[in-house]
């Protein structure tokens, strides 16, 4: 899953949101990161999210879409292309409007950008900025996203031209989606804290 994703399946609790939505960001052991409980609490459920995600039939099937060079970056593929159709299908999965949700999950990350490690803290105005959970919203967005992706890997990768392999794949991968998100919602839901002022 992608930003937008995991903001939506992070659940009420704000700094429960927070940790799922910079989950990516933040590397290594928990114990290490000297974060507030529940922001690990956060992150924890991102990564939870993420196995249950990678694991999941119906997302190993779609990575056999993939031929190679880009089977080895299908999962990168995928969450970014789950986000895009997330945001097609919005009003299927959020009874919130989603300019409105993603105002509200913005404002979150600069309120409790001083609770994240000094490294991130500079990742969420960034974030807010260049409006990354809106990003995915079109295949130019989508392009863009896996650019920059790209460039954060250490390895020569073909991610800056996957946006053209997700448009070839583009009904198996919506299909995918549409059955695989309510059973993403269900789970998150069972994981989900209660929400705490």
């Amino acid at each position: 899953m992608n930003h937008l994703a995991h903001a939506l399946l992070s659940g009420a609790d704000p700094l429960h949101r927070v940790g799922n939505v910079t989950g990516d960001f933040i590397k290594g052991p928990l114990a290490d990161q000297g974060l507030s409980p529940r922001l690990c609490e956060g992150v924890r459920h991102h990564r939870q999210i993420d196995r249950f995600t990678d694991d999941h039939p119906l997302t190993r099937d779609l990575r056999e879409l993939f031929a190679p060079p880009f089977r080895r970056y299908a999962s990168i593929l995928l969450d970014v292309a789950f986000d895009h159709f997330l945001i097609q299908h919005w009003q299927r999965f959020a009874a919130e409007e989603r300019p409105v949700f993603v105002d509200g999950v913005y404002g979150l990350l600069l309120e409790h950008r001083n609770e994240l490690p000094k490294p991130l803290a500079a990742v969420a105005p960034r974030l807010v900025a260049h409006d990354w959970l809106n990003r995915c919203a079109t295949i130019d967005g989508v392009e863009s996203t896996l650019r920059g992706l790209a460039g954060r890997l250490q390895r020569t990768n073909p991610l800056a031209a996957g946006a053209a392999e997700i448009k070839r794949h583009a009904v198996p991968i919506e299909a995918g989606f549409l059955e695989f998100f309510p059973q993403a919602l269900e789970f998150a839901e069972s994981l989900s804290p209660a929400p705490r002022s």
